[in-house]
């Protein structure tokens, strides 16, 4: 399986050195002898240029002089040690960052708070604090003790990091898109509002969506999902990520041909939003799962996943070289599905079956409860709003449960998007309409609930035998139809054509659908009006 290789963005963690202060001490040393030293280096086929210096730390000295290991640091003020890498090009931000600070037991600041992390039990070491950008994860090591030789600081000193110390803090692989087909990513029915909107508890969880359109559309949109939002759309993913879809500023001035006039999709790592930790022995997971997410939402999207001659709906582009991104193709083991029409479909399917069944009043009363109000809701605070006895509240809960989540002692609807299901049920409702949601269930669904004409029930046999599922809810169909295994591609566009035609449904709507499908050569994106002149012509 082929797709776009993606390329490493921002990058930033703590590498932790426990073979004592050497790296500091010899830092020090050159600064104290030149106040800074400047260097270069070769690495694959790139000069790097490279400056030693220093900034006041705000850290204390030792207690007489003398760390709790015995080290003496004769030094009245910290410092601590700057060492940069830049590639010598045009646009210079490839890039490492390495900030060399000292560590012991006790370390505190000139505030007098306590530094080095409270179970510090390493004795003497030194922090590296790495920024980085544009450098493959685990290139970003190699730069350092190339930079470090080439100011005369012993590479030795960074050869044995602590794994169980050092933290990666953030981490992002991005592709830049062609500003002309990246609208489906950010789009209001796109890929990033829909996780932002279906995968968050209507209550609980952390959500954060952002839809910053101010200076063009797509300008900025981020969508951030926690380990749990990201299991739902990646069942073997636990990483939390942020989607970001974004302009450089002043793009829309850059000519069409400059790569910053194209907007970036970047997936990027986010620490603070779970309790566990990311190493640099990590770096393979990280960068898995930051280029499945990407892969994925540009599939999503309705976007190919590798670069093609005439890869787009609209006959363009949709990869745009930079400096650092190649738009280059690769083998990979697997292209993900990104599972947003599984969840939406099972969210939506729920409030659909348990409608269809008939809720009792309890259950109602709990419902239009959990629509209402805010915050979390117990209960037994429902059974006070509707005067009903709290274990009569907790049955109908239970009855209900594949629409709420229920968590030490409180209840919420299961999430956003079902909530708005419910919201359009509780209206119907109130308007005698109680069978208004069998319209968002699916053909097959619809079948089961009522006669369909007889044409109708041709097409929907036709998509079932060929494996077709046609995504009405957009305002462009999207047609999965899943491994051709050796037939014809435009041949089956065509026939569907004509059951969908007969069935009574708008041509032109199928003719504006982008159809996704696997053959011998793998996934393939291509509009449906590159077979609408194949068999026979509508009369």
């Amino acid at each position: 399986m082929k797709a776009v290789e993606t390329a490493p963005h921002e990058y930033m963690a703590n590498y932790v050195y426990d073979d004592g202060l050497g790296p500091w001490f010899g830092a020090a040393r050159l600064c104290d002898a030149t106040g800074s030293r400047r260097g270069t280096f070769r690495l694959d086929g790139e000069e790097w240029r490279v400056t030693l210096s220093y900034q006041e730390s705000g850290l204390t000295p030792p207690d007489g002089g003398e760390t709790p290991d015995g080290t003496r640091v004769e030094f009245d003020t910290l410092r601590e040690f700057r060492l940069n890498a830049v590639v010598d090009d045009e646009t210079g931000e490839r890039k490492v960052k390495a900030l060399i600070q000292p560590r012991w037991r006790g370390l505190e600041s000139e505030s007098g708070s306590s530094v080095a992390r409270p179970m510090w039990d390493l004795g003497d070491a030194v922090n590296v604090r790495v920024n980085a950008s544009n450098v493959e994860f685990d290139r970003v090591e190699t730069v350092i003790h190339r930079a470090a030789g080439a100011v005369t600081l012993d590479p030795m000193h960074f050869a044995n990091r602590n794994e169980a110390y050092s933290v990666v803090m953030d981490a992002a692989r991005y592709v830049r898109l062609d500003r002309d087909v990246s609208g489906p990513v950010h789009s209001r029915e796109g890929p990033l509002a829909r996780m932002g909107h279906l995968l968050e508890s209507d209550r609980s969880g952390y959500r954060k969506l952002v839809q910053d359109d101010t200076e063009r559309a797509g300008y900025y949109h981020t969508v951030t999902l926690g380990p749990k939002r990201v299991r739902e759309c990646f069942p073997d993913h636990r990483i939390p990520k942020e989607f970001k879809h974004y302009y450089a500023r002043n793009a829309e001035s850059l000519p069409d041909g400059h790569p910053l006039a194209h907007p970036k999709l970047e997936a990027s790592y986010q620490s603070s939003r779970w309790n566990e930790t990311l190493r640099p022995v990590d770096h393979e997971e990280i960068s898995a799962e930051l280029e499945e997410a990407i892969l994925a939402t540009l599939n999503e999207a309705g976007l190919p996943t590798q670069p093609l001659d005439d890869d787009g709906p609209s006959g363009g582009r949709t990869f745009v070289e930079d400096a650092y991104f190649e738009a280059v193709t690769v083998d990979r083991s697997r292209v993900l599905p990104l599972n947003l029409e599984r969840v939406e479909s099972d969210q939506r399917n729920v409030v659909v079956r348990q409608l269809a069944d008939g809720l009792s009043p309890v259950e109602w009363d709990s419902l239009k409860t959990l629509v209402s109000d805010g915050g979390d809701v117990s209960p037994a605070e429902i059974a006070d709003e509707h005067d009903w006895h709290p274990d009569s509240v907790r049955r109908g809960l239970r009855r209900i449960e594949d629409m709420v989540v229920r968590e030490q002692g409180s209840v919420a609807l299961r999430s956003h998007h079902v909530a708005e299901q419910v919201v359009e049920a509780l209206d119907a409702a109130r308007k005698g309409v109680r069978n208004a949601m069998s319209a968002a269930a699916n053909a097959v669904q619809n079948a089961e609930r009522r006669s369909l004409d007889e044409r109708t029930d041709e097409l929907i046999a036709f998509c079932q035998a060929n494996g077709i599922h046609v995504d009405e809810r957009e305002a462009h169909l999207r047609v999965r139809m899943g491994n051709l295994a050796g037939e014809s591609w435009s041949e089956l566009v065509s026939r569907l054509k004509r059951y969908w035609v007969d069935a009574g449904r708008d041509p032109e709507r199928l003719k504006e659908a982008v159809t996704h499908y696997r053959d011998d050569a793998g996934p393939k994106i291509r509009p449906a009006r590159s077979a609408w002149g194949v068999g026979k012509k509508l009369g």
